[in-house]
């Protein structure tokens, strides 16, 4: 029975992608970019997306990065929010797939309970990958040379003959050539720099706190998060604060 039901919603977001290749988008309403934090020995790079018009059904976004400096030792899905099936029983489509110099993400969303409702809203993770740091040489100021190019690519480029499709609205809208995919203002910062100044400090303590009792936005969510268990709280300013005054 689950097979059977996998493989008819895989159909219904096929057609969805064939039928889409004869419309294309008028405006830029998915934003794509990254957000990262590292350590003396790893460097862990979130993929986002803000999708202010309709709903998508599917995303494709492809991170490159430099293999002569980072090693992938893991890469998942956002499967809250991109998923098949139903709320309550969730099967992701698709394993995010390492060329040995980019991840790529092949994201679909199709609820049986209302298969075109898709993806929306800000911040919409879409995955995370986590790397090695194999240079001996800390990142400075600049981790972002780490990755092999400046920008964010689709999952996989359409030439012609092709029907698949990356970015696709519920009402069957490509949004591929329209899609933001920039990393050149990614920022990347070490895990405990909350306000994202390039140093720890007890002013990233007062980040945090301004953060998690009064909403205060945050320039780089994953440096804030000290501890990197996924949340900004409290033990992330003892976390900074144990950075800060160790010996």
């Amino acid at each position: 029975m689950k097979k059977k039901t996998l493989c008819g919603m895989a159909a219904i977001i096929c057609s969805a992608v064939i039928a889409a290749s004869s419309h294309t988008a008028l405006a830029a309403d998915v934003n794509v970019y990254a957000e990262g934090a590292y350590t003396d020995t790893n460097l862990v790079v979130y993929i986002y997306a803000d999708i202010t018009g309709d709903p998508l059904v599917s995303a494709g976004v492809q991170l490159p990065y430099d293999n002569t400096k980072l090693t992938l030792t893991s890469a998942v899905k956002n499967t809250d929010d991109w998923y098949f099936g139903t709320s309550s029983v969730k099967y992701p489509y698709q394993d995010p797939q390492d060329t040995g110099s980019s991840v790529v993400f092949i994201c679909g969303k199709i609820d049986e309970a209302a298969p075109t409702d898709g993806v929306t809203g800000t911040r919409k993770l879409i995955g995370k990958a986590t790397f090695t740091r194999t240079d001996s040489t800390a990142p400075g100021t600049t981790p972002e040379a780490y990755f092999g190019s400046t920008s964010l690519d689709l999952g996989v480029i359409r030439t012609d003959g092709e029907v698949f499709a990356n970015f696709v609205t519920n009402n069957e809208a490509v949004l591929d050539g329209t899609a933001s995919l920039d990393m050149t203002s990614v920022i990347i910062r070490e895990r405990g720099d909350a306000n994202a100044d390039k140093s720890i400090t007890p002013t990233d303590m007062i980040t945090v706190r301004n953060a998690y009792y009064s909403g205060a936005p945050l320039l780089c969510r994953p440096a804030a998060d000290c501890n990197a268990d996924e949340n900004i709280t409290p033990t992330d300013m003892i976390c900074i604060r144990n950075i800060y005054y160790a010996p």
